[in-house]
């Protein structure tokens, strides 16, 4: 099976950017702002059946500021489109086979509005879970991490590289929301053919978008609708702010014909972050006050409980409970509803 990812990326990028090792980020330093690089990557042998995303196989129109006009043809020509946003401990290739596999995931829904062109937005993920350098200091502090954290603070070198992804997801913000404003021309092109945009951040990508949305305000761009759906798995992002739900869905609301919030009490990436992070985390239970119908009208939210679908897929690791979204047909059928339109909003358990 061979795929086509639209991508931009504030990678720092090495060569002509014809190569996968011509973005760092791999091993290395976060983005450089202001510097984005639009391309289209080819991925060959994702394979549903076995749940592989496939191999890179190789870049092609390579450009700063913007997608070059040949490629802004291919990439608003005919499907619906999908942002995609991927989270902590991404390479840069995992960026693009992993948008690449959910891309083809959700066609093969069989329901016609999830057959999607794909975009990723690439943002510096070092692309490891624990840096190798960092594991003798993590189990020499062992017995002194467990008495700060009884405390309430959480200290060891072996998160380091999830606050190195943390920083750069948040720093990422300012690039992501220049994208989505040099994205936008294409998003009203496939509005005005009839066609629907789609928005969907896994794990820390979350953090990137919510980082992004006040940076969106600020800058006084529009504040009319970019996506159909926004959807949201697994967030690694608070699940509160001073007694109620984080404030930035508010203005993903209003970006959004509708948002959609998938979580898991079974996440058990989400329940370690919860332990280093020291609150719990919004794609494990949603948002704390998600009752709140005021807040959060039906028509225009839906939270999603996926804590009772059993993954009977193949290659089931520690990661697995947080990549139900592409692990499981269950829910990436709701999703496709909710691609075509439908499905009901407010409270949903799967």
């Amino acid at each position: 099976m061979n795929t086509t990812v639209f991508f931009a990326t504030n990678r720092i990028r090495s060569g002509d950017g014809s190569k996968a090792s011509d973005y760092a980020g791999e091993a290395g330093p976060a983005g450089m702002p202001g510097k984005v690089t639009h391309a289209m990557g080819f991925v060959e042998g994702t394979d549903l059946a076995t749940l592989q995303s496939g191999r890179l196989a190789s870049i092609q129109g390579v450009n700063e500021d913007d997608f070059g006009d040949a490629v802004q043809q291919d990439l608003t020509s005919g499907r619906n489109l999908l942002i995609f946003l991927h989270g902590f401990a991404n390479s840069f290739t995992d960026s693009i086979t992993r948008a690449a596999f959910n891309r083809e995931f959700l066609a093969a829904s069989g329901v016609a509005a999830a057959d999607c062109s794909v975009v990723s937005f690439s943002w510096p993920s070092r692309g490891i879970t624990v840096d190798p350098n960092d594991i003798i200091g993590g189990l020499l502090m062992g017995p002194l991490t467990l008495a700060l954290k009884l405390i309430g603070i959480t200290a060891s070198p072996l998160a380091n590289a999830y606050f190195d992804d943390q920083a750069a997801a948040k720093a990422a913000a300012a690039d992501f929301v220049s994208f989505l404003d040099r994205l936008r021309p294409a998003i009203t092109k496939v509005h005005r053919r009839g066609g629907r945009v789609f928005l969907l951040a896994h794990s820390m990508g979350n953090w990137v978008m919510e980082n992004a949305l006040g940076k969106w305000a600020a800058m006084g761009l529009p504040r009319t609708m970019l996506f159909d759906e926004a959807i949201s798995a697994a967030a690694d992002s608070p699940f509160e702010e001073s007694g109620v739900g984080p404030a930035w869905l508010v203005p993903l609301g209003k970006l959004s014909g509708r948002v959609s919030i998938y979580h898991s009490a079974g996440d058990d990436i989400l329940r370690l972050s919860q332990v280093v992070n020291n609150t719990q985390r919004l794609g494990r239970s949603g948002p704390v006050d998600r009752t709140d119908l005021t807040r959060y009208p039906k028509e225009r939210f839906r939270f999603v409980d996926c804590a009772n679908l059993i993954d009977d897929g193949p290659g089931k690791t520690l990661d697995s409970s947080h990549q139900f979204y592409r692990r499981i047909p269950g829910v990436r059928d709701d999703m496709a509803r909710i691609m075509a339109g439908k499905g009901a909003g407010g409270r949903v358990v799967l």
